[in-house]
């Protein structure tokens, strides 16, 4: 796994890198430093999981097989190196200042590579004992989030579900290949109360789609069970899907405050450059120069 490209935002607190695989794939990750040094990690090359809102799924190999979305999962080896090569550009001194955040929710669904990241996480974490991990799902495998729930990794081990609608029906238009909402928050509540960790529900609200009054009242009930807090998102904009203004916002929070469920907000970082949440994908699979022989 090699560097070959970065970009970097205009206030300096993002970059984009685009790393190679052996076999010349390429994938995308992001480093963030904010309160931490965060590192978005793929753990797959594109992804099958086809939700609407995200770029990392679409088909855009411009080499060959045009309309695949997915190639294969990253070995535990590529992505312990893949996060390597990012933090051995990050000043050594501003390194030691700052918690590590290794963040898998770049390309890719980590539970189709369980076992890759999981050994992955291991690794990391001895090798940056000053760090922790977050793993996002769309809930693929309520099984493996049990499984995870056991697994002896010595680190700070969160999970965020990326839940995005209150009822099946509207959440399989919007993730296609997600399973049914409530084994899936029982499986994440399970997680929590095992590992003594609180856990969150990623929600984007998209315009005109999931952000409307009955929805957050629906979340609100559904959510009410559990001690989770709701991290309401907005949408980089992609294809013909817009994000919800700020009044969407502030009426779901004051749905869902006045039920006693928590809320936060969370804005990308690194927009301009492609950088945000949903963003990252094989942008530059054209502009590989030949290789000698």
């Amino acid at each position: 796994m090699k560097i070959i490209k970065y970009l970097t935002s205009r206030d300096k607190r993002t970059i984009k890198y685009l790393q190679e695989t052996k076999d010349r794939h390429i994938i995308e990750t992001g480093y963030y430093n904010l309160d931490e040094h965060i590192v978005c990690i793929s753990s797959q090359i594109g992804c099958p999981m086809g939700c609407i809102f995200c770029a990392t799924t679409a088909p855009i190999d411009l080499l060959k097989n045009a309309n695949k979305r997915f190639i294969r999962n990253l070995t535990s080896r590529e992505i312990v190196a893949q996060a390597k090569n990012v933090l051995c550009l990050v000043n050594q001194k501003n390194l030691k200042s700052k918690r590590i955040l290794f963040s898998y929710m770049g390309m890719g669904e980590p539970f189709l590579n369980y076992e890759n990241v999981v050994e992955s996480i291991k690794i990391l974490s001895k090798l940056f004992p000053n760090s922790r991990t977050t793993v996002s799902t769309i809930g693929i495998r309520p099984g493996f989030i049990k499984k995870l729930a056991h697994e002896r990794i010595n680190t700070i081990l969160k999970l965020h579900l990326s839940l995005h609608a209150s009822t099946d029906a509207l959440r399989k238009k919007i993730l296609p290949a997600s399973s049914q909402i409530k084994p899936t928050l029982d499986a994440l509540k399970y997680f929590s109360s095992t590992r003594n960790t609180p856990a969150k529900v990623n929600y984007i609200l998209i315009k005109n789609i999931n952000d409307s009054k009955r929805q957050a009242i629906q979340l609100a009930k559904l959510l009410k069970p559990y001690s989770f807090t709701a991290k309401l998102s907005n949408l980089n904009d992609f294809k013909n899907l817009k994000s919800s203004g700020k009044n969407k916002f502030k009426m779901f929070e004051k749905v869902l405050n006045s039920s006693g469920v928590q809320t936060s907000r969370f804005f990308s970082a690194g927009i301009d450059i492609e950088a945000g949440c949903g963003q990252l994908r094989r942008h530059f699979y054209g502009e590989r120069s030949p290789r000698k022989n």
